[in-house]
């Protein structure tokens, strides 16, 4: 006598697909993690560099200050620009507008000539300075006056952005201390 073939029953189907469906979920769940994760790590990084870029310009026009073509922007950043307290960007729970206030500003090179950025506008993508627009980073100048009459200048540098991963926007900054000897 033939034996008939036996299949698999409903119920062992239906546990195997739900198994597999199990295992699917959960390893796309990790790869949109991991995704995220370098997303965020890129974006850090690019907006690092653009602090340090920000930094290393007002270094630059500060150092420079005594030649001429950079005299009239230093002078500009710190008779218009000049500020009495730090502001408080980095403490958001949303990235500003606009500059917080006209003490707010960036730099930008082009060709080796470093100009003052005063148009603002929230970052797409991460904080940047494009042109004549800076996305999402703001460089704030505060004067010190020391106990031997030396200023200090420290430039609050910030960046703000929304991140495509979070629900909070990502801030980064640093702070660059100027010492102005003859002031």
């Amino acid at each position: 006598m033939a034996r008939a073939q036996r299949g698999d029953t409903l119920i062992e189907v239906l546990l195997s697909v739900t198994i597999f469906s199990m295992v699917a979920v959960g390893t796309m769940t990790v790869m949109n993690q991991g995704v995220a994760i370098a997303q965020q790590s890129l974006e850090i990084t690019l907006v690092r560099q653009q602090i340090d870029a920000q930094a290393e310009m007002l270094r630059f026009v500060h150092d420079m200050r005594h030649q001429p073509e950079y005299a009239e922007l230093w002078q500009l950043l710190i008779n218009t620009n000049l500020a009495t307290a730090a502001n408080e960007r980095l403490n958001t729970t949303s990235c500003p507008e606009n500059f917080v206030d006209s003490k707010e500003f960036a730099l930008t090179s082009n060709s080796g000539n470093i100009k003052k950025v005063a148009n603002y506008a929230p970052a797409v993508t991460y904080a940047k300075v494009e042109a004549s627009q800076s996305h999402g980073l703001a460089v704030r100048l505060v004067k010190n006056a020391g106990r031997d009459g030396a200023h200090k200048y420290d430039a609050y540098i910030q960046a703000c952005w929304m991140s495509p991963s979070g629900r909070r926007p990502s801030t980064l900054g640093t702070i660059v201390r100027l010492y102005d000897a003859e002031a």
